[in-house]
């Protein structure tokens, strides 16, 4: 039998939900041994953070002590997001995970300095994004947050998860009598 025969003279209602979960994580990244790694590395080369997870997914940050290849950028430190591993519920229908990472670095007592704002965007597995000039070295080699050739810098990842569900049909008969309470009284 079809569907069209079996619910012939019943309305068929279905139902979906769409189902949004932000959430917010903080990774800090803590680097000691600046001025070391400022001469071992080449600008373009990055060193990379331990894997941590944020809304199901897993993470990492890059940092670029000598900032990118590009003459522009070499005086800098740069930094981003990547995205390491996706979980099993992408947020968006292509795969991507909708994600938002604000960097600030972080002073001795643990406070972060106000942020730089990435803004939000669509991550694929190896997919990065951030800031290629973050800081500029003279910059940090001046101030608070670079204590005893080490510091730190934190991101916070908002991530939103958008789950699509799906229920089966609902047959509900057009006949009124057919869905009356009989009275036995």
């Amino acid at each position: 039998m079809s569907l069209a025969a079996a619910v012939a003279g019943r309305i068929v209602r279905t139902a979906s939900a769409i189902v949004s979960r932000p959430s917010t994580t903080s990774h800090v990244l803590r680097v000691d041994g600046y001025s070391h790694l400022v001469g071992v590395l080449q600008p373009g080369e990055h060193v990379d953070s331990c894997v941590f997870d944020a809304g199901g997914h897993s993470w990492r940050l890059q940092l670029y002590p000598n900032g990118s290849n590009d003459q522009k950028n070499r005086s800098h430190i740069g930094v981003f997001l990547q995205l390491a591993a996706a979980g099993g519920h992408p947020s968006d229908g292509d795969g991507r995970v909708r994600a938002r990472p604000r960097f600030s670095l972080v002073d001795v007592a643990g406070k972060p300095a106000p942020s730089r704002d990435a803004g939000v965007h669509g991550f694929y597995h190896g997919h990065y994004w951030g800031f290629k000039d973050f800081i500029a070295r003279e910059e940090l080699e001046r101030s608070e947050y670079l204590r005893d050739d080490c510091f730190a810098i934190q991101c916070d990842v908002d991530v939103t998860t958008v789950r699509k569900c799906h229920d089966h049909p609902v047959f509900i008969s057009q006949n009124i009598s057919e869905n009356r309470v009989s009275d036995t009284t």
